[in-house]
């Protein structure tokens, strides 16, 4: 019989059990990609639903233009925005997952109970309930993406939740208009509302919380310390000082064409809300096919630098001008939804491609924080000014044009898209060789 020592014993080579994958197995990976989406397709439906009824809650309520600004931009985005730096801060330091539960059960409850609403303070104080729960969503999803898949490898899930979203602005459009023509709009809401309380108990029962920073450098995972700690942190990101005030003008940029461009194919081209939902779904379908395709350039482009993220973004964006331009001044209807449909191919991976951008200069302990800076600020400024500019733009030129006005209050868009182009493109330049980049395998 042999007997061992403990000679014998040292000499044994000690095995060290693999860690687990920070985001857990292939399938749980995926299946919490694509939770993540149907959470993003869910605000897409909320926010683009409410969109298509402009029109007939604003004949309702008997309101302006600019009113409707205010309720659709100004009242959403104030609220949003003052929420979203504590609930990013949540975060960062507490269990995600539960967190965007619980947001996603109380902005579906807010949206549902809009239908039961029928003043306009009413609606607008509803409608700032919804904006602090979603105010949520993106900086828990970013997080909880950014601690799934390693740095080089984020590009593609993440356009997968922005194609979610893109699903959600098209199904709203259709919804909105479709349940608006048959049953009004307060019915509309009620049915876009409710049935997100199932998401958020799906959400809470099968998506698995990840490790935090675990495919992180061990310095990137540390905590940040305080809420104000955190800011000052992300405030000595230098990419940031281009890329934020680009964020904001972004969202002015996106948020008036998604709020104006229903009532521009009504009132210019004269078609019903159905038809018009119809339509703006299938303008909003380029979008799904445009985020995939960008997510796989941002992972091939990003194994140069992450600054190339930030490059295609600005690529992007002036791409998308020309097209802008033609769709607001081409006189047939069918000629407008080419326009707007190749822009929409072309200016459709911009959300994904920015979104990875983001997260790829921000530090794990500071992601969500990061995403909401940049959020809370285009929603504040962009969004807040986006329908309200356009909005009062067009009342000012209504005298001269009539229903015509909004084909000349639409330019703002390419206007607005230009400016961001350049500064995405400034802060891809002031990303220094000490900004995160891929692993050197990845690098060829």
């Amino acid at each position: 019989m042999a007997v061992w020592t403990k000679a014998d014993d040292a000499a044994k080579p000690v095995v060290v059990s693999p860690t687990p994958p920070a985001g857990g197995g292939a399938l749980q990976r995926w299946w919490t990609v694509f939770l993540l989406a149907l959470v993003s397709m869910l605000a897409g439906i909320d926010r683009q639903s409410f969109a298509v009824l402009l029109v007939p809650i604003q004949k309702d309520l008997h309101v302006s233009d600019t009113a409707m600004g205010v309720l659709t931009g100004t009242a959403f985005a104030v609220v949003y925005s003052i929420v979203a730096l504590p609930i990013a801060r949540l975060a960062d330091r507490t269990n995600r997952r539960n967190l965007l539960a619980i947001a996603i059960a109380i902005w579906s409850l807010s949206t549902g109970a809009l239908g039961f609403v029928g003043t306009y303070l009413g609606l607008m104080l509803v409608r700032t309930l919804v904006a602090g729960a979603e105010s949520a969503q993106l900086p828990t999803t970013l997080s909880l993406v950014s601690d799934t898949f390693p740095a080089e490898k984020r590009g593609m899930p993440i356009s997968c939740v922005t194609v979610g979203t893109a699903l959600g602005y098209s199904l709203g459009a259709f919804l909105g208009g479709f349940l608006s023509d048959r049953f009004g709009w307060h019915v509309a809401l009620m049915a876009v509302g409710f049935p997100g309380l199932l998401l958020a108990l799906l959400v809470f029962l099968t998506v698995a919380e990840p490790a935090r920073g675990g495919h992180d450098d061990a310095k990137d995972a540390a905590a940040a310390g305080s809420f104000w700690t955190a800011l000052k942190q992300a405030a000595g990101i230098r990419p940031l000082w281009f890329v934020a005030p680009g964020t904001v003008v972004l969202y002015a940029a996106f948020s008036g064409w998604l709020v104006w461009v229903p009532p521009f194919l009504m009132r210019v081209h004269h078609i019903s809300a159905t038809k018009m939902g119809a339509i703006f779904g299938l303008v909003l379908v380029g979008a799904m096919i445009a985020n995939p395709i960008s997510g796989f350039l941002s992972d091939r482009l990003a194994r140069r630098g992450p600054r190339w993220r930030l490059y295609l973004c600005a690529g992007l964006m002036a791409a998308a001008v020309p097209w802008l331009v033609a769709s607001s001044l081409v006189p047939s209807l069918e000629a407008a939804f080419v326009m707007l449909l190749i822009y929409n191919l072309v200016s459709g991976g911009i959300t994904s491609a920015s979104q990875a951008a983001y997260v790829a200069v921000a530090p794990a302990h500071l992601r969500a924080v990061v995403v909401a800076v940049l959020n809370s600020a285009a929603t504040l400024l962009g969004s807040l000014c986006g329908p309200l500019l356009f909005g009062i733009v067009n009342d000012a030129l209504k005298p001269t044009y009539g229903d015509q006005s909004l084909r000349y209050t639409l330019l703002l868009v390419p206007a607005l898209l230009t400016i961001t182009a350049l500064l995405h493109f400034l802060g891809g330049l002031s990303v220094g060789d000490e900004g995160r980049r891929p692993s050197p395998a990845l690098v060829r």
